[in-house]
């Protein structure tokens, strides 16, 4: 018997939405290493670069300068609360109240007075009426709904004429020839161990999580293992067993499984000129040229605050991310109502 059966079999897990599986259980979504947000920002920092240039790519993609503008599945207030000096004013929606809580009180901390944040239920209608924003913007949120082809509707529903939709998501092309199947350990605030295992349908764009929560510590379930402070890189799929997980059915608090769809880039692109989107255009990424330039401006010539970052990386990311590019490594979508 395969392991996933094995687990359906005799443990019969919870059926849940994303929300309950990880998003209601987050302090914060992004680990508290959001530049701005959570940290000052950082110029010899790689990846505070990355995230100016994602910035720079919502803005140009869709325009949105001195806009009204909604920003689906904003974590921990991430795109909004970054956005929000340049557009007229952000709505945040979120389909986990933790994570709405979160948004609004970094919010607040920040002082940033043209943010709101709303709870929507996962898969219900967005609550406002058609043609009410100027730009949507969604990073790797779509993918987290319950039927993602009903999200795009809604987005097309309430974007104006002209309006302009730019979302990231996590397609699975990156995960073809090794990673279909992975395993992680995390302890939970008492110490005792979280096991969460992907299995991965590349070809029907498909994604089945399951949680398993025991009463023991991570070392106690193969033992010797994680003693070491192993990395997450460390750790496989090959490492679990029936056998392993026999030996803990007297230690499981709760099995919980979610259920995602994935769509690839084409997928994405399909339905969208299908709901009537008239301009639909896979295009580079504006997170992509800030690493590159990170990577080729010696480290002497690097600007060393945030204006200066912002000044070498606008006209660069500007340039690029209206490029088309093929769907290959499932790029990033621009789509005009």
């Amino acid at each position: 018997m395969e392991l996933f059966d094995w687990i359906e079999e005799k443990w019969k897990p919870k059926l849940v939405h994303s929300v309950d599986f990880m998003y209601d259980e987050m302090e914060s979504q992004s680990a508290h290493c959001l530049p701005v947000i959570y940290q000052p920002f950082d110029a010899a920092k790689r990846s505070h670069w990355r995230d100016r240039g994602s910035l720079f790519d919502f803005l140009y993609t869709t325009r949105c300068e001195g806009k009204r503008i909604l920003d689906f599945g904003p974590g921990d207030g991430w795109p909004s609360l970054i956005i929000a000096p340049y557009v007229r004013e952000v709505i945040g929606v979120d389909g986990s109240q933790k994570r709405v809580s979160v948004c609004s009180k970094n919010g607040k901390r920040m002082g940033i007075k043209n943010v709101k944040f709303l709870h929507v239920v996962p898969g219900k209608a967005l609550p406002f009426d058609s043609d009410t924003f100027d730009a949507i913007v969604a990073a790797s949120a779509v993918e987290q709904t319950p039927e993602p082809q009903h999200t795009i509707k809604e987005f097309y529903r309430v974007l104006k004429p002209g309006g302009r939709l730019r979302i990231d998501y996590e397609g699975l092309a990156s995960y073809k020839d090794g990673k279909e199947r992975e395993l992680f350990f995390d302890s939970q605030k008492d110490g005792n161990c979280v096991l969460t295992i992907y299995d991965r349908h590349i070809e029907e764009e498909r994604v089945d999580m399951y949680k398993i929560k025991c009463i023991i510590r991570c070392r106690q379930i193969i033992p010797g293992f994680l003693e070491s402070e192993k990395r997450r890189e460390d750790i496989s799929f090959e490492m679990m067993s029936i056998q392993i997980l026999e030996r803990l059915m007297p230690s499981i608090s709760d099995v919980k499984k979610c259920t995602l769809t994935h769509p690839s880039g084409g997928t994405f692109c399909s339905w969208m000129r299908n709901i009537g989107f008239r301009e639909v255009h896979p295009s580079q990424s504006g997170v992509k040229v800030a690493g590159e330039l990170f990577d080729t401006t010696p480290m002497r010539k690097r600007p060393k605050t945030i204006a200066g970052v912002d000044e070498l990386l606008k006209p660069a990311v500007k340039a690029i991310c209206e490029t088309e590019v093929p769907l290959t490594n499932d790029p990033p979508i621009t789509a005009v109502k």
